[in-house]
């Protein structure tokens, strides 16, 4: 199997997006899903991608929570029904808010997480929008996994988990569906203009845990 079959899966579900009317207002929806790929095949000998050591998330130490939940209309909500219907993925987070658009340095990053009581994988990280003269979002997420069976410590204590890294920044254009690929967890992002009545969420500061960082 190749990422074609997560192409194919997405396509029909993103490809329809549409602009939203322009206008004056300085407020965007941002809406981001991560999901967890569940085909080895895809991941194939990418051991690069492991980061046994380094659990620091950067960023995090001035995130913020997002409030709302995604609307059940959205382009991406329909993602998330496809990847939820399809065994070869685990959707593990649905999140979005609105904000108003800030320089990179005025900006702040909006934390994300994912973890359930029984399932061993747990999400963190952050999300920074921001506009210069050109918009841009910037992504720091860490998948955390159990170790294998095969990797218990020699002393017998239980071996440290397993992490996966995905750090990206990239310049986007408003209203187009991004796709930020790993080979164990992707991402789509959608960030939209909306009026300049729609308010603001308020958001609080992120609970911080251990792996919290500083900021770029």
């Amino acid at each position: 199997m190749s990422r074609i079959i997560l192409i194919a899966l997405l396509f029909f579900t993103v490809a329809t997006a549409q602009a939203a009317p322009s206008n004056q207002s300085n407020n965007y929806e941002v809406e981001v899903l991560v999901f967890r790929n569940l085909m080895p095949s895809l991941v194939g000998n990418e051991l690069w991608t492991q980061d046994t050591v380094n659990p620091v998330i950067k960023d995090l130490a001035n995130a913020v929570s997002p409030v709302p939940a995604p609307p059940v209309d959205s382009v991406l909500s329909d993602a998330a029904i496809a990847l939820s219907g399809n065994p070869h993925y685990q959707l593990l987070v649905h999140d979005s808010w609105i904000e108003t658009a800030e320089t990179r340095f005025a900006s702040k990053p909006v934390r994300i997480s994912a973890s359930e009581p029984g399932n061993p994988q747990e999400l963190d990280g952050t999300v920074r929008f921001y506009l210069n003269q050109y918009m841009h979002v910037v992504l720091h997420l860490l998948l955390k996994e159990p170790a294998p069976d095969s990797g218990a410590s020699i002393f017998g204590a239980p071996a440290a988990p397993v992490l996966y890294r995905l750090d990206d920044q990239r310049r986007i254009r408003p209203n187009q569906v991004n796709y930020f690929d790993h080979p164990m967890f992707g991402v789509l992002l959608r960030v939209t203009r909306v009026p300049a009545t729609t308010p603001v969420a308020g958001a609080a500061p992120a609970t911080q845990s251990a792996a919290a960082g500083g900021t770029n």
